[in-house]
């Protein structure tokens, strides 16, 4: 007699003490896929960090897919590398390029970006940087990165750095001009590794790559069973119509005056009043070293003057809003003079 008991895997027939056979289907527990990746904030957070946004999308496109994944940081590069040899299955993310196309296999979409070339106007101005870009002279760029077709076609015979860090550190150091990189990346290296200098770093105008990117996989029999089900995946939850699979770009915040309050030559005492028309006016005594975030400058200091007689600047008011010591959260008028910024 034979018994069946259906799973989904390969048929087993094990012989029993009775001389019964009980022939059994297999189901074994998920395998956990390796997924090569590296380090790109706000994608793909450092390891031992909370997952970044794409790596969170990739997670449930998985979770989705029936199939469990780990993650593994290894330089791009080599990650791609391996893939095309076939001795690693998975890597993310990538940008879809026809090179690359014929060395890998690679899911549909699963973000979108724009990148842009960057430049450090502490030695270029706009039009400078723009005709640095059409030379295609001094540009950096990142190993094993691609920005884009458009992008990758203008930076062919860029320097090559080793991360994102060394070459925004080679921008700021004047060793290139220009540097491409996605902009949500940019604006996060900025914000948690160069905030002093964050407002030294623009865009060129018009240019701009918009493109997405993929899961890739090796182009052997494993590879097209991933990629199938990862493909199956994201068209069910695109058509569930689910938000947390949509990547929003990181934006950097508006910048802004952030001060300490000090005191100047024959006023050793900060004041803080409620107006500027002295109708109802309060005023409060400011402890030297109090921050403020400047929120309205005095017109007169957003205007040049026709001579060097500026006393009357140092004394008009711009409004703050006290951020620490005994007045925190007041809005009050302050003397410029009084206004130091960080």
């Amino acid at each position: 007699m034979i018994l069946t008991i259906k799973a989904w895997s390969a048929t087993i027939l094990l012989p029993l003490a009775l001389g019964l056979a009980i022939s059994i289907n297999i189901m074994p527990a998920n395998a956990s896929e390796k997924i090569l990746t590296n380090t790109w904030p706000p994608y793909i957070n450092p390891a031992g960090q909370p997952l970044g946004s794409a790596a969170e999308i990739l997670n449930i496109v998985f979770r989705r897919s029936g199939i469990d994944n780990d993650w593994h940081y290894v330089p791009y590069e080599l990650a791609f590398f391996e893939v095309t040899q076939a001795s690693q299955l998975l890597s993310f993310p990538y940008f879809k390029t026809q090179a690359r196309q014929d060395k890998v296999l690679y899911s549909d979409a699963i973000f979108t970006v724009s990148s842009r070339v960057f430049y450090n106007r502490q030695f270029l101005n706009q039009q400078q940087a723009q005709q640095q870009f059409a030379k295609q002279q001094r540009i950096g760029k990142v190993a094993g990165y691609s920005y884009g077709e458009s992008l990758d076609a203008a930076t062919a015979q860029a320097k090559v750095y080793g991360n994102e860090k060394r070459a925004l550190s080679a921008l700021f150091n004047h060793e290139i001009d220009l540097l491409p990189m996605t902009e949500s990346v940019m604006n996060a290296i900025l914000i948690s590794d160069f905030s002093d200098q964050q407002q030294l770093i623009r865009p060129l105008k018009n240019v701009k790559d918009i493109s997405s990117l993929h899961l890739i996989a090796a182009k052997t029999p494993a590879g097209q069973a991933v990629i199938k089900r990862v493909n199956q995946a994201l068209a069910d939850l695109s058509e569930a119509g689910l938000a947390s699979i949509k990547s929003e770009p990181f934006e950097a915040p508006t910048p802004v005056d952030i001060a300490s309050l000090i005191t100047a030559e024959g006023y050793p005492t900060i004041l803080g009043q409620t107006s500027v028309d002295g109708r109802n006016t309060q005023f409060y005594t400011l402890p030297q070293g109090t921050t403020a975030l400047v929120i309205q400058w005095n017109k007169n200091m957003l205007k040049p003057s026709s001579n060097d007689r500026l006393y009357q600047h140092m004394m008009d008011l711009s409004k703050v809003v006290i951020l620490n010591g005994p007045h925190v959260g007041k809005e009050l008028y302050v003397r410029n003079m009084h206004i130091e910024l960080r």
